[in-house]
């Protein structure tokens, strides 16, 4: 008789939870809210914002020097961009095997990629 009562108990609560998940139109109720607070889409956040760095390594170079013949050596320095095609150039000494060291003095020059001079 025990096993006949743990068996209608068991049936009678089966039918309470499917009368309770399975009322009403599909997707509502617990498991229909249950499903759209899953598989709702996520807030987008916004596009980071790029920007360039203010200081850019120029790295050593070797420049053609038909003015005083061979080549000239310009060291790696860091120059800071002043706008797309403008960069600040510090002060540099660049040296030719022919005619020794000069120094180049600061200033404007265009972008490191397109400089044919120091």
């Amino acid at each position: 008789m025990s096993r006949r009562i743990i068996s209608d108990h068991t049936l009678i609560g089966a039918l309470l939870l499917l009368a309770q998940l399975g009322s009403g139109t599909p997707g509502s109720g617990p498991l229909g809210a249950l499903e759209r607070s899953v598989t709702r889409p996520l807030p987008q956040a916004p596009a980071p914002t790029v920007r360039q760095p203010s200081d850019v390594w120029v790295p050593d170079r070797f420049l053609s020097d038909p003015a005083h013949g061979g080549t000239s050596v310009v060291p790696g320095h860091w120059e800071r961009r002043l706008s797309d095609g403008e960069y600040y150039a510090p002060p540099s000494t660049v040296c030719n095997a022919v005619s020794g060291c000069s120094t180049v003095p600061a200033g404007e020059r265009p972008s490191p990629d397109t400089r044919m001079g120091p």
